[in-house]
């Protein structure tokens, strides 16, 4: 049995990666990982300013609950697939890649509109596309 990674946040474009790859480690009969990174938030201000610093528990639950309330909203329980659900801490495209260094593919969602932005691709995707160790599935949305 193989796996897939998929990378999501609770954009149309990651739904749309969740909902491809499940269909694809149904294909492949695979396990599925699907990962929700997050990262301290970087705040700059013109001035020093007295900060608190998020707590990291808040910060990893609002990760898992982002993870379940998009698998709930695709059905992933009922797909009938084994998967598993990460939270890894750190910049998202550093982590999706380093969860798919022994996959056989990783998925993730990209945002193209408009002439000159279909030329780039979102910073995730682009850093997937250019260091992942196996092949990389960009699903588009289309508005």
């Amino acid at each position: 049995m193989g796996k897939i990674v998929v990378g999501i946040d609770n954009t149309d474009a990651s739904i749309a990666a969740l909902e491809w790859a499940i269909k694809e480690a149904k294909l492949r009969d695979c396990h599925l990982d699907v990962v929700v990174s997050w990262d301290y938030p970087i705040m700059a201000a013109a001035e020093p300013v007295m900060v608190q610093t998020p707590d990291r528990d808040l910060l990893v639950n609002s990760a898992r609950v982002t993870a379940e309330r998009v698998a709930a909203d695709v059905g992933l329980s009922d797909a009938g697939i084994d998967y598993s659900v990460h939270t890894p801490e750190g910049r998202p495209g550093e982590e999706l890649v380093a969860m798919a260094c022994d996959a056989d593919l990783l998925v993730v969602g990209t945002h193209g509109s408009g002439t000159f932005k279909q030329l780039l691709l979102g910073s995730v995707s682009n850093y997937c596309a250019h260091h992942s160790a196996c092949p990389v599935v960009l699903v588009r949305t289309h508005h």
